[in-house]
């Protein structure tokens, strides 16, 4: 089984997470794009899909995925799983804090995808976020400017987590 895993990056945070992200899921054969390069409709090959996308300035998609963002409404995601992860400052933009995976979640759970990988919200010093839905963010929250100490056990557990439900 074969996963796409999509991600913008502006100053190459959250693509070193999809590169931890390769090296924590082996058993699986998942192909990269970074969405700079590569046309949205790709996903539409894709059963198991992984969406990586930080959260700019107050509240703003990277400008990859700002760009492509109408792209999605021609993708039907119906029977699709998808697993999210974004980076973010919660500190300066405690307001803020990663609302692009709650951007992107919203639209194509809207068009038939199915989210899985939610992370618990404990642990982050945060007063909103778009990502925030039931108690938990819709994906994996990475904070590396402020907690880059954290960063590698948190991949590793969502990892553990989105390897059972892509199975």
């Amino acid at each position: 089984m074969k996963i796409g895993l999509f991600y913008g990056t502006t100053s190459a945070a959250t693509q070193e997470v999809a590169d931890m992200i390769l090296e924590k899921m082996p058993d699986f054969e998942i192909d990269v794009f970074d969405v700079y390069e590569q046309d949205l409709n790709k996903m539409s090959e894709y059963d198991k899909i992984i969406i990586g996308c930080p959260t700019w300035d107050i509240g703003l998609l990277q400008e990859d995925w700002r760009s492509k963002f109408d792209d999605l409404d021609n993708i039907d995601f119906s029977g699709k799983t998808i697993a999210y992860f974004g980076c973010g400052d919660q500190n300066i933009y405690s307001s803020s804090f990663l609302d692009a995976l709650g951007i992107l979640e919203e639209k194509i759970t809207a068009k038939g995808g199915s989210t899985i990988g939610h992370t618990s919200t404990e642990g982050y010093n945060y007063d909103f976020s778009k990502a925030e839905k039931d108690g938990q963010f819709v994906g994996l929250a990475i904070d590396n400017d402020n907690e880059p100490e954290l960063t590698e056990d948190r991949v590793d557990s969502w990892c553990k987590t989105i390897s059972e439900d892509f199975k």
